[in-house]
C-alpha cells in the first residue's frame, strides 16, 4: 500500500483512491508510473493481454502477481476498485469502459472516448444511468501554457480574439495500430488541439472544413496530415495545419499558436507572449500556477471530481464536442464540404 504523502499545493484525500488500469503496454506503460507517482490513487490491478507488457509493467511497480490479469473481467472478480484507468485501442474503447460502469467502477479515459460518435454516446448514456464518473484525460487543457493563454484572453489584456492559426509539426515513429489508421493524425492526435482550441476561447466549433492527404514520404497507411478550418459558435476562425509526418522543423506537442485579437496579439510556442497594438514591444507572460500539470492533473481533477460528486472538467458530456471536431473533419475530408458539427450531437 502507497504511504500518503503531505503536500501544499494538492488537497490529498483521507484514503487514496483504488483503480484497476486495463492497458500497461505501450503509452500505457507511462501512465503506470504516473499512478505510481500520484498521492491520490493506488493501482491494485494491471490488466492486459500481452504477458510481457503485464511483467514489465508489474515488476517496475512492485504490483503482485495475483493482481495481474489478461482480462478485466478477472480483475473485477478479485480487487476491489473505486475506478478503472482505460489505456488500450480505441476500437475497444467502449467494450472496456461499459464492462467498467456495469460493475460500478467510475472511469477515467484516453481519448478519443470511443471509435465513433455512437460508441461515445452509449458511454456516455452508461455513466450517467449509473450516476458514475466518466473522464476523458485531455491532458492538453491542463498544462500551463494553455491555461495561461486561456487566463490571457479573460483578462482581455489584448482584447478580443478574432482568428488563430495553429501549427503543429511532428513525425513520431510509432509501431502498432496507428500506422495503419485511415486518418491517424486526425483521429488520434487533433482532438488534443480540438479540445484545446474549445478550452482556450471558451467556445463551441460550429462548422468545419477539412483536407487532409499523404504525402509520399510518409510512414503512415492513411493521411497524416490535414489542414482543418473551424468557425466558433462565439466568431472565432481558426486554422489548423498538422502533420506527423514533418521532416523539417517540428513544433512541440502543444503546436504553435498564433491569435490576433482587438488590442494585440497572443503567440504560443513554449513561452506565451503578447503584443500590444502599435507597440514595439513583446511581453513574455509568466505561467500560471498549477500544482500539478498533464496527466497528473487528470488523476487530481478525476479524484476531486469522484470526491466532491460534480462533473469533471473534460467529462465524457463535454467531450463529445471535442469528439464531434473530429468525425465532422473526417466527413469534410472526404466530401469536400464544410460540416455542421452539431449534426453529430
Amino acid at each position: 500500500m502507497k504511504t500518503l504523502l503531505c503536500s501544499e499545493s494538492v488537497e490529498v484525500l483521507e484514503a487514496l483512491l483504488r483503480i484497476i488500469q486495463v492497458g500497461v503496454g505501450g503509452f500505457g506503460r507511462s501512465w503506470t508510473d504516473i499512478v505510481d507517482s500520484s498521492e491520490l490513487w493506488d493501482a491494485v490491478a494491471y490488466v492486459d493481454i500481452n504477458e510481457e507488457a503485464l511483467k514489465e509493467a508489474a515488476a517496475a511497480h512492485e504490483m503482485p502477481k495475483d493482481r495481474c490479469f489478461k482480462d478485466l473481467g478477472s480483475a473485477l472478480a478479485s480487487v476491489e476498485a473505486d475506478a478503472s484507468l482505460i489505456v488500450v485501442p480505441p476500437k475497444v474503447h467502449m467494450e472496456i469502459a461499459l464492462q467498467s460502469l456495469k460493475a460500478g467502477l467510475h472511469v477515467l479515459i484516453e481519448k478519443p472516448l470511443a471509435d465513433t460518435m455512437e460508441n461515445a454516446k452509449r458511454i456516455v448514456s452508461e455513466a450517467d444511468k449509473r450516476s458514475l464518473k466518466l473522464m476523458v484525460s485531455q491532458n492538453y487543457r491542463f498544462r500551463r501554457g494553455a491555461r495561461t493563454v486561456r487566463r490571457l484572453i479573460e483578462t482581455g489584456k489584448v482584447g478580443n480574439p478574432s482568428y488563430a492559426v495553429v501549427n503543429f509539426h511532428k513525425a513520431p515513429r510509432f509501431r502498432g495500430f496507428r500506422l495503419r489508421m485511415d486518418h491517424p493524425l486526425l483521429i488520434d492526435m487533433a482532438i488534443h488541439h480540438f479540445d484545446t482550441m474549445r478550452y482556450i476561447f471558451n467556445s463551441d466549433p460550429s462548422s468545419i472544413y477539412c483536407e487532409a492527404w499523404r504525402p509520399k514520404w510518409s510512414w503512415f497507411k492513411g493521411d497524416p496530415c490535414a489542414t482543418v478550418m473551424i468557425k466558433m459558435e462565439n466568431g472565432v476562425r481558426l486554422t489548423y495545419v498538422g502533420s506527423w509526418v514533418s521532416l523539417g522543423w517540428e513544433t512541440t506537442w502543444d503546436g504553435d499558436w498564433r491569435i490576433e485579437c482587438s488590442e494585440g496579439g497572443i503567440y504560443w510556442n513554449e513561452k506565451v507572449k503578447s503584443k500590444l497594438r502599435d507597440s514595439v514591444n513583446e511581453v513574455t507572460e509568466r505561467f500560471v500556477p498549477m500544482p500539478l500539470e498533464d496527466r497528473a492533473y487528470s488523476l487530481y481533477e478525476f479524484a476531486e471530481a469522484i470526491r466532491k460528486d460534480r462533473e469533471p472538467e473534460t467529462s465524457g458530456q463535454d467531450n463529445l464536442k471535442s469528439l464531434a471536431m473530429v468525425f465532422a473533419s473526417l466527413e469534410s475530408a472526404e466530401s469536400g464540404k464544410s460540416v455542421s458539427v452539431n449534426k453529430y450531437l
